[in-house]
């Protein structure tokens, strides 16, 4: 068999060796900028979009292992294992469940409440399957965001389905079938906020509706998280339901903080993934819509709903209340 010329074996040689050490040195920036995301919040943003890390991981990794340069054995090995761990981190984030075939059915006896909270983007693609889907919904409370523009009609066109209504700057909105308590927008009118105040089980409810900036934005998505944090406080003597899009994905620094600043609150949608909704690629990739209830409710049957004609998709579960 022939050999390869010399010269061709040096140089194949040698750009094996300077692929290698690209690897590992792609993968030295990669953990930098992950872990430089607990101080610089728009580095975080790299730790909640699970598919980079990912790339870079198994870019790296496939490089590592059909390169074999001589002199890098070790190099190699822990580059091996750096590729691994990116890969495997980003594992929960990049399963997708399956979306449910029917929402679950509204309490005819009150027991439990049924909503979903649903961002219906500025450009939506489709109004009228929005209307449809929250009109054939059935539910009880509707926590909706970016309702201004030229979706300013679409809550005023489900007033028979939802007759109590609350919409506030930068389209906070909240629409219910149920009587209303009291009702309003953020006092500063600084924070996307719409919030209501019912009656259930013969308890006052606190439901506020909100739109985060995103974390690009540190000095404004900083001031929401605190100003929110602060008006939930506020009503700790009540119960309370918190739903909206917080632009903040499950995984990162972010999420940390802002599951600190919410507490008492807890959030129940976890793995699900609601954003970009057949905007750019087929299937979303995060989950930055959520859910958080306090202590005395519990939630079931929490599930993200097909498309609905946004970038986002609606996220619903049942409430209801349980022991503390």
């Amino acid at each position: 068999m022939l050999q390869p010329p010399p010269l061709l074996t040096a140089v194949f040689r040698l750009a094996a060796y300077a692929a290698c050490l690209g690897a590992c040195i792609c993968l030295a920036l990669t953990y930098g900028v992950l872990m430089s995301g607990s101080y610089f919040p728009k580095a975080d943003v790299f730790n909640m979009i699970w598919p980079v890390p990912a790339a870079a991981g198994a870019l790296a990794g496939t490089a590592l292992f059909v390169l074999r340069p001589k002199g890098l054995t070790l190099l190699r090995r822990v580059g091996l294992m750096a590729s691994a761990l990116l890969i495997l981190l980003a594992f929960p984030y990049a399963q997708l469940r399956p979306h449910p075939d029917t929402l679950p059915p509204r309490s005819e006896t009150g027991d439990a409440l049924q909503l979903v909270t649903f961002n219906l983007w500025n450009l939506n693609r489709d109004p009228d399957a929005a209307i449809t889907f929250l009109r054939e919904g059935d539910f009880d409370l509707v926590f909706l965001q970016e309702t201004g523009g030229a979706l300013q009609y679409v809550p005023a066109s489900l007033q028979d389905a939802y007759p109590h209504q609350v919409r506030c700057p930068w389209g906070a909105t909240l629409i219910s079938r149920l009587p209303v308590l009291d009702q309003g927008c953020d006092e500063y009118r600084t924070v996307p906020i719409a919030f209501m105040q019912i009656d259930f089980q013969g308890a006052p409810l606190r439901l506020t509706s909100t739109h985060f900036a995103r974390p690009t934005r540190p000095d404004l998505y900083q001031y929401h998280r605190e100003r929110l944090s602060a008006l939930i406080a506020a009503q700790t003597e009540h119960s309370q339901i918190l739903a909206g899009d917080f632009n903040t994905a499950e995984k990162g620094f972010s999420m940390r903080a802002l599951t600190h600043a919410l507490a008492p609150l807890r959030r129940v949608t976890h793995g699900l993934r609601t954003w970009p909704s057949k905007r750019l690629i087929p299937l979303p990739m995060l989950g930055i819509d959520h859910i958080w209830i306090s202590d005395g409710l519990c939630a079931s049957q929490t599930g993200a709903a097909p498309d609905a004609g946004s970038d986002h998709r609606p996220v619903f579960t049942l409430v209801e209340r349980c022991e503390a």
